[in-house]
């Protein structure tokens, strides 16, 4: 009757005063049977096809640059193909890069604990 729809279907209005909107009585849920969910597994996979194409472009790179070239580093050297060469020092370049990051973070975490841990006694002693 007042906020019932009628038997034609038609939705209620809100207000009044606020133009004659109808208002959907009920909203459907979405059929679960119909809705596909996303799985650990289906992740994985998701994530494991840029990792494929990244090594399929480091073996076409290995296997076009087979040159040998001298590599010194501190007092060892050798010859190594410049694919492997390169490689190596891209290697080296990101443990040196997460090595500092990592450092920067745990830092980073000690200050904002020592914050908390400041805020908390501040707050204690209010009470």
């Amino acid at each position: 009757m007042g906020d019932q729809p009628n038997s034609e279907g038609n939705a209620p209005l809100v207000n009044p005063e606020q133009g004659d909107v109808p208002v959907e009585a009920e909203v459907e849920p979405i059929a679960t049977s119909k809705m596909i969910l996303s799985t650990r597994t289906s992740r994985a996979w998701i994530r494991l096809l840029p990792a494929l194409v990244v090594l399929v472009v480091i073996l076409v790179f290995v296997f076009q640059n087979p040159k040998d070239v001298k590599v010194s580093l501190f007092t060892f050297s050798g010859t190594l193909p410049l694919s492997v060469a390169l490689l190596g020092a891209v290697v080296l370049g990101a443990l040196m890069t997460l090595a500092l990051g990592s450092i920067r973070i745990f830092q980073l975490r000690r200050q904002v604990h020592r914050k908390l841990e400041r805020s908390e006694g501040d707050n204690r002693r209010l009470r």
